[in-house]
């Protein structure tokens, strides 16, 4: 009843399938490796984050330098004392806020020892053409001493296809919370991090700068793509056998006539082409990509960015916002 699936054309188209079958699976273990992995970062943030703060110098030791800082020390909720300099606060540009197009609040915090801590205070809403300042009028810091607490991140740096600031010159407006190019400006050396401002005492007495959250990424579309390529991998082999019991069948009937041997081998390769093809797509993507938990790129059944199923980009992008409140990310 079968004779005919030991025939060439039909091996080939055997071989293919097994192959994709293969692909598919080996993707979607990929993306649970993916998903386990976000999922730890994720609660490690989470961790860090909402812990009591602990004094800055413990974390960044003085004379530290970027290239120094263990990764334990990002997004260590820390605590540090000092008083604003709102004449060298720039703006970083092109984050949003619930949906509102606007920047962050970047302002150093001059410590006793003469050394200073780049934060962000906050975010305010965009002004054509750029905000004004600095200060901006109605979020101006407290003037004197002051108290922060608030979550340590690491220098952003620029990406393959992000915007470049000017190299020289004093500039009131950033493309990310570059403490490097923030440090050039400034009359007092920087620490090599930086922190997202969550609370300060005295407390700001303006609604500006709003407060911005710190971005956790998220797993879940890696668990759905996971169920995906499975899913995929499941109709592919039952596909199948559903086609070799139907040719086996009409060979069976006795006048039917068979399905050309050519033409199985062809349309069969060129459909399992095509899923091997979305497949590699979507490694390739996920290689080039990285593994970076803020904003890697994963391959998904496509081979779109972040391996969406339209292609879509994953919304794990410095400035995504949180429901009702701004998000801080990694540029």
């Amino acid at each position: 009843m079968y004779d005919f699936a030991r025939r060439p054309a039909w091996i080939v188209s055997h071989v293919l399938v097994v192959l994709g079958v293969v692909a598919l699976v080996v993707l979607g273990f990929w993306q649970r490796a993916r998903w386990v992995e976000r999922s730890d970062v994720a609660a490690r943030i989470e961790e860090r984050a909402t812990a009591a703060p602990v004094p800055l110098d413990q974390v960044v030791p003085p004379g530290a330098t970027a290239g120094s800082l263990p990764e334990s020390a990002e997004f260590t909720r820390v605590s540090a004392s000092g008083t604003w300099d709102a004449t060298a606060e720039v703006y970083v540009r092109n984050r949003s806020y619930g949906g509102a197009p606007g920047s962050w609040v970047l302002t150093p915090l001059v410590q006793a020892d003469g050394t200073a801590l780049a934060v962000v205070r906050g975010w305010i809403p965009t002004v054509d053409p750029d905000p004004p300042g600095p200060p901006f009028p109605g979020a101006e810091p407290p003037t004197g001493p002051v108290s922060v607490a608030g979550v340590l991140q690491f220098a952003q740096t620029q990406g393959g296809f992000g915007a470049a600031d000017p190299a020289e010159g004093r500039l009131e407006v950033l493309s990310r919370v570059d403490v490097a190019r923030l440090a050039e400006q400034v009359p007092y050396p920087l620490e090599p991090a930086w922190v997202l401002l969550d609370a300060q005492d005295p407390p700001q007495t303006t609604p500006l700068p709003a407060r911005v959250a710190v971005e956790v990424p998220s797993a879940s579309q890696n668990l759905s793509y996971m169920f995906q390529w499975w899913l995929f991998a499941a109709i592919a082999a039952g596909g199948y056998v559903l086609v070799l019991r139907r040719q086996a069948r009409s060979q069976a009937a006795g006048g039917a006539t068979p399905v050309d041997d050519d033409a199985v081998g062809g349309a069969v390769g060129g459909a399992v082409d095509g899923a091997v093809d979305g497949a590699v797509g979507g490694a390739v993507g996920g290689a080039v990509g990285g593994d970076d938990p803020d904003g890697g790129v994963d391959g998904g059944p496509d081979g779109g960015v972040d391996g969406g199923p339209d292609g879509g980009v994953d919304d794990d992008t410095a400035g995504a916002v949180a429901p009702g409140r701004g998000a801080a990310g990694v540029d």
